[in-house]
């Protein structure tokens, strides 16, 4: 059984754990009015998946799954970010309509469009919505949704029905990793959720990724490369296959910045 088959209430007993941390199966069963076993079987069919993890009492993340905060990945690959944000912004022209989703290199790219004229953003990064908050040409949605302290952005049901409100010429977001054969991957379900629904709303995808993403390890999958239309980065791994993948599937691939950073 895949994410896909999750029912309702398993997606909500994952985005509750994602966003207000370890669930105890006494607290869960009175929310839902439902029995102590009902929330077990929940609970071992999410771990059994790889969701979650049982402790005594209660339910949480795998400690895989954790990302850094969006503070700290933010300070990581800071060059190579902004570089990335500078020809991605270069590439949006007045007019557009941005979705613009999770990740600290979005943050980078709200940066580099301050100076932009006529632009419409939609976006649920909290701090995209402060970067631009100042920028009056510029029309900013900021979602609702359920706030992800850690990651200074919100999630959820109406986080996703939001962005349906839209159609966008451009969706930028970033990645927990990349992968050739599994593509792009998240670290939780509902970053994953964010991420496709704003593809699937966009004319142009960019993904806005640097190098140190094709090392990393993340568990949810949310696209295959030949979905993306552009590929902004730093440079590509040394091997060759990436870049021979990417060609091969017609995506536009960006080198932003020195190849030797």
């Amino acid at each position: 059984m895949g994410q896909d088959k999750l029912s309702d209430r398993q997606r909500d007993i994952i985005a509750l754990i994602e966003t207000e941390g370890a669930q105890y199966i006494e607290q869960l069963a009175q929310r839902y009015d439902l029995t102590t076993q009902t929330i077990r079987r929940d609970i071992n069919s999410l771990c059994d998946l790889g969701f979650a993890r049982r402790f005594h009492g209660g339910v949480d993340l795998p400690i895989q799954l954790r990302n850094l905060s969006v503070n700290a990945r933010a300070a990581l690959h800071s060059a190579a970010k902004q570089d990335i944000a500078e020809q991605v912004a270069a590439a949006i022209p007045p007019g557009s309509t941005i979705f613009m989703g999770i990740g600290s290199t979005v943050q980078f790219v709200a940066k580099a469009l301050r100076d932009h004229d006529k632009l419409r953003v939609v976006t649920n990064n909290i701090d995209v919505a402060l970067t631009l908050s100042d920028t009056p040409q510029i029309e900013v949605h900021l979602t609702g949704g359920l706030m992800r302290h850690n990651d200074r952005d919100v999630v959820g049901p109406d986080t996703l029905d939001y962005f349906e409100k839209f159609y966008a010429s451009h969706a930028i977001f970033g990645a927990g990793a990349l992968d050739l054969e599994k593509g792009i991957l998240d670290y939780s379900y509902s970053e994953a959720q964010l991420t496709q629904k704003l593809m699937s709303n966009a004319r142009l995808t960019f993904l806005a990724a640097d190098a140190s993403k094709w090392t990393r390890e993340a568990s949810v999958r949310v696209a295959r490369l030949d979905s993306i239309t552009h590929f902004f980065t730093d440079k590509l791994p040394s091997d060759g296959k990436a870049a021979g993948v990417l060609a091969e599937a017609g995506i536009h691939v960006a080198i932003c910045g020195s190849e030797t950073e």
